[in-house]
């Protein structure tokens, strides 16, 4: 008799519990849209991003749909885009928004529609976004800004190409590095130079200084873009490892020219773990949790020096991983 209780107990347990998943697979998935400022094939910073968002939809459970402007000077094609997220109604968008002023007011309207918004690499100025997700850019200005000035303890002529100036990771990186840089005398600044995010600008413009000032000394560049189109210059004109060059993010065509001392350092992002977290905020935003305000992902300055280190060499070669 004892026996018949104890498994009448436990067919009423089984019972309950598969009660209780039966309503937890039933419940509807978490629907997020990433709206991106450019195609991910400009830089592997965003193919390594994309990696992050989709190993965290994927473990969360997440309904994902990705939306994508086809450059970063699209802006009016981005806002338009956040229309259509709007129509849509996602629990959450995350958006890496092309232009911090612009795209404020649409994304304040997909806010009072009811849409979670978290920021991802770029921040946008719309009141009530909820979290923003992303590398301290002004500190990345100031480290490779800092690092250039070691290079040149008898000073000289330098210049920061910028890959953008509507975005707050160009704006808040040229101004790290300018500030960094007037704290050194002797080094005089010529200017920031923005290339609109395209190689061939970027190109262009660090033939255009080389020209005008043949003794010129560094170039601080802002993103991967600025930095391959300035080491594929220095190359092609027979300076690589005369004329000394800084950057930002860990391309592996930066990786080689790193190598070859093209480029002297670079400061690592790790844009896989911003990817994942941002999916993380998203899915906690739509669950009612509490998230911070910011959420900062940490960098490291690579040189050709510690480049081999076991931790460094993690970070040029990233696996999915947070």
């Amino acid at each position: 008799m004892k026996h018949k209780k104890r498994l009448a107990a436990l067919l009423a347990a089984l019972l309950l519990v598969s009660l209780f998943s039966g309503c937890s697979a039933g419940a509807n998935p978490v629907r997020v849209t990433l709206v991106l400022k450019t195609e991910a094939s400009v830089a592997e910073f965003w193919e390594m991003l994309l990696s992050g968002v989709h190993a965290a939809a994927e473990e969360y459970g997440v309904e994902l749909a990705t939306v994508t402007s086809s450059t970063e000077t699209a802006i009016d094609e981005q806002i338009a885009l956040i229309e259509t997220v709007i129509a849509d109604k996602p629990d959450v968008m995350i958006l890496s928004a092309a232009d911090y002023d612009r795209c404020a007011a649409v994304t304040e309207k997909a806010i009072a529609a009811g849409i979670r918004v978290v920021s991802l690499d770029t921040d946008v100025n719309a009141e009530g976004r909820s979290c923003f997700v992303a590398s301290n850019n002004y500190q990345i200005g100031v480290d490779m800004g800092t690092q250039l000035a070691q290079y040149l303890p008898s000073g000289g002529k330098v210049a920061v190409i910028q890959h953008m100036q509507t975005t707050t990771s160009g704006t808040n990186r040229t101004q790290g590095a300018m500030d960094a840089l007037s704290r050194y005398p002797n080094i005089e600044v010529l200017g920031a130079y923005c290339c609109e995010n395209s190689l061939e600008k970027a190109q262009s413009i660090t033939k255009q200084l080389l020209a005008e000032h043949p003794d010129i000394a560094g170039f601080v560049c802002t993103n991967e873009v600025c930095n391959v189109a300035a080491a594929n210059t220095l190359v092609e004109l027979g300076l690589g490892g005369q004329v000394y060059l800084v950057g930002c993010d860990n391309s592996q065509r930066q990786i080689q020219f790193l190598e070859q001392n093209v480029i002297q350092s670079i400061v690592v992002q790790r844009p896989f773990n911003m990817g994942y977290l941002a999916v993380e905020q998203a899915v906690l935003l739509a669950s009612g949790e509490h998230v911070a305000e910011r959420v900062e992902v940490p960098c490291v300055t690579i040189t050709q020096q510690n480049m081999y280190t076991p931790e460094n060499q993690k970070l040029l070669f990233p696996v999915t991983e947070r």
